[in-house]
């Protein structure tokens, strides 16, 4: 079974010393960008705003938070010496007598109906989360599916074939999804590989035979296990289909005068030849340089799109020339 620790600090992407407000303040800026509603195109927005909800339930409250930092220790740790999750010691977590309990108004977030019954957690969380802060089985939360596949009823053994196949999820960077990568952890002890095609979709599943749940009775076989991938985008990039986009920021004066800035695009940096009057919100095409297709390798475009950075704090002569300049324009 797989069952990764999850690192809510990176997800929202703030140090492990960030002040509550900080935090608040990320989440509500994130949330903003990958809520569902403003996304109804990008399935992988709306899994990134379900992760951001489970790091801001957790690290929003102080007792969690402190509780989390605790178990992240001992889990990295666990990990490096070579142990599983199904001999990590949950006891002096989940079983400490505490339960916790999830604030989040599914309704608010992810409109009405969609939140479980009860206002249930459903599928929404890891098991992970629902280990540490819901109690149950650590090992229930990568959504099993039990199908059970019986050869004929005169057949002897029938009831010996049945298979338990198993679906997880595994998160990967807007980058590792372009250039491909392989990824490596461990099922019951045994360490697996897997490589990570480039241009894979956000949602794609893929298959690893026999890596599965094993049977529960002599004779049959052990299930699949179905991986799917969800592709986390950076911050300032905006992935569609093939093309990708970047919010690249501008000073007002190459804007104004033109000149050259460096594109981070996902292959390594660009020079894009700024023209003068080039207005905010402009976009330049980056042929053949966005997400790669899985199958034959052919390229989307890269999309800059200009936002214009207003100077701050300027100086009491930087003011006089700029209503100098705003004179000389009205006449």
């Amino acid at each position: 079974m797989i069952m990764n620790y999850k690192d809510y600090y990176n997800i929202l992407g703030v140090d492990r010393s960030a002040s509550q407000d900080e935090i608040k303040k990320k989440y509500r800026k994130l949330a903003a960008k990958y809520h569902p509603d403003k996304n109804p195109d990008d399935p992988s927005a709306e899994e990134k705003f379900k992760e951001l909800g489970e790091a801001y339930e957790v690290l929003k409250d102080p007792e969690k938070r402190k509780l989390y930092d605790k178990v992240g220790k001992d889990w990295k740790r666990y990990q490096q010496s070579g142990g599983s999750a199904r001999d990590f010691n949950w006891d002096q977590y989940s079983g400490s007598g505490k339960q916790y309990r999830t604030n989040i108004n599914f309704e608010d977030i992810f409109g009405k109906g969609q939140g479980g019954a009860g206002g249930g957690t459903g599928n929404s969380f890891s098991s992970f989360f629902e280990t540490i802060f819901g109690g149950g089985d650590p090992f229930a939360g990568a959504r099993q599916q039990q199908q059970q596949r019986r050869t004929s009823p005169r057949d002897r053994g029938a009831d010996m074939s049945a298979t338990r196949d198993q679906e997880a999820s595994i998160t990967i960077s807007l980058k590792e999804a372009y250039q491909g990568v392989t990824k490596q952890f461990r099922i019951d002890g045994e360490l697996v590989k897997v490589k990570i095609p480039a241009g894979i979709k956000s949602g794609k599943k893929l298959k690893l035979k026999g890596k599965g749940a094993k049977p529960q009775h002599k004779g049959g076989q052990r299930g699949d296990l179905y991986l799917r991938v969800n592709i986390r985008e950076e911050e300032g990039y905006q992935l569609k289909g093939k093309d990708i986009y970047y919010n690249q920021p501008l000073d007002l004066y190459t804007a104004v005068l033109g000149g050259e800035t460096y594109v981070p695009t996902l292959s390594g940096k660009i020079k894009l030849t700024i023209p003068e009057g080039t207005p905010g919100g402009k976009l330049f095409r980056l042929k053949e340089l966005g997400m790669p297709e899985m199958n034959n390798g052919k390229k989307g475009d890269f999309y800059v799109k200009i936002n214009i950075s207003i100077p701050e704090n300027l100086t009491e002569k930087e003011k006089e020339l700029f209503k100098k300049l705003a004179e000389i324009r009205k006449n």
